[in-house]
């Protein structure tokens, strides 16, 4: 303020002086202009200076913030966020995730304070979503109970236990999963079987005991795809074993896009896509190398065998010996098959 009056006084100064000589007119009006300059510019280097400290201190604030967001982000959650979080991460749903009912019926029963004090039914196909969760201590059953609801009329709360085994997310991957899952051992059955009938039909006619020649015709495809399934079933019984809350993860919030997923479940993915690939590409081989029944017998027994190496080296995983049964099965196919095309 000081130095700006004194600018004010020396401007009046030259105005009132204006009148005077040339020579001394012009050197008072040179001495005059040079101080002015330099007020001028040590107001604007002070400006700058006071800009540069504001700045600097609300840098050092907005760092002093983030680095406290960063050092606890649990601050910028309430209670209820911070435990709905945690049961998200532990039972992989919560609040407004929809499932699908799969039994017949389930009974939701009323609690104190709701609006709906009568026991409401459910039944198969219908689409419930949860309302509300709550943990209770005192119950020796299930300590999680879940508020579901069907629509404004029909929501209760279930034990957890008795909802999960009733249900299944509402997706369509997550319903096959469950439905294969519930019937496994039958399909399991029923492709091993499949295989039975075609060795009986491909042995009948060549009346030797000999399971799956690879010598039949020139492709790789029938070793590769059995090598791929016995990989997947390795892969599949070391997640249920090791991280099985991965697989939970993936049946709860499914994706058949491999990049969309954690590395191993990228992997499992994957090599699904692979079989089926595989298996597309032995269907190719074998119509061109095989009159209709020949083919469709061969294919039969190569199903049945695949189901057979997936069964063992799956179980055997859990007990760790499948990977040196996957081992050593790899390399006795890749061997048995590159002998029997280079002797031919």
């Amino acid at each position: 303020m000081i130095r700006s009056f004194f600018l004010f006084i020396t401007l009046v100064f030259v105005s009132c002086s204006a009148g005077d000589g040339d020579g001394t007119s012009t050197e008072s009006m040179d001495s005059i202009s040079e101080i002015t300059r330099e007020l001028t510019d040590s107001l604007i280097s002070e400006n700058l200076m006071r800009e540069s400290a504001v700045d600097y201190v609300d840098e050092e604030n907005d760092r002093q913030d983030e680095k406290a967001v960063s050092s606890d982000t649990s601050l910028l959650l309430n209670t209820f966020q911070a435990d709905s979080l945690e049961f998200r991460l532990r039972h992989h749903y919560t609040i407004n995730f929809n499932f699908v009912v799969k039994c017949d019926s389930l009974t939701l029963l009323p609690y104190e304070g709701d609006l709906i004090s009568d026991t409401c039914v459910v039944y198969r196909g219908d689409v419930i979503a949860v309302a509300s969760i709550k943990t209770m201590s005192a119950d020796s059953t299930d300590a999680v109970w879940v508020k579901v609801a069907h629509d404004q009329y029909t929501m209760g709360w279930i034990n957890e236990a008795d909802l999960l085994a009733g249900v299944a997310p509402d997706d369509s991957i997550s319903e096959m999963i469950y439905f294969m899952t519930g019937i496994r051992g039958v399909w399991m059955s029923s492709l091993v079987l499949m295989g039975v009938i075609g060795f009986l039909l491909r042995r009948g006619k060549v009346k030797k005991l000999q399971i799956l020649r690879f010598d039949e015709m020139d492709s790789f495809y029938p070793v590769f795809l059995l090598s791929t399934v016995g990989i997947m079933g390795s892969l599949y019984a070391s997640i249920q074993n090791f991280v099985p809350e991965f697989w939970q993860e993936f049946y709860y919030h499914p994706t058949l896009n491999p990049f969309q997923l954690p590395m191993i479940m990228s992997a499992l993915v994957f090599l699904f896509w692979l079989i089926v690939i595989i298996y597309i590409a032995v269907v190719d081989e074998v119509y061109h190398n095989f009159y209709f029944l020949p083919g469709v017998a061969y294919l039969l027994e190569l199903t049945g065998l695949t189901m057979v190496v997936y069964l063992i080296i799956s179980w055997t995983t859990l007990i760790y010996v499948g990977y040196v049964l996957l081992l050593a099965m790899i390399i006795s196919l890749w061997y048995v098959y590159l002998t029997k095309n280079s002797v031919k």
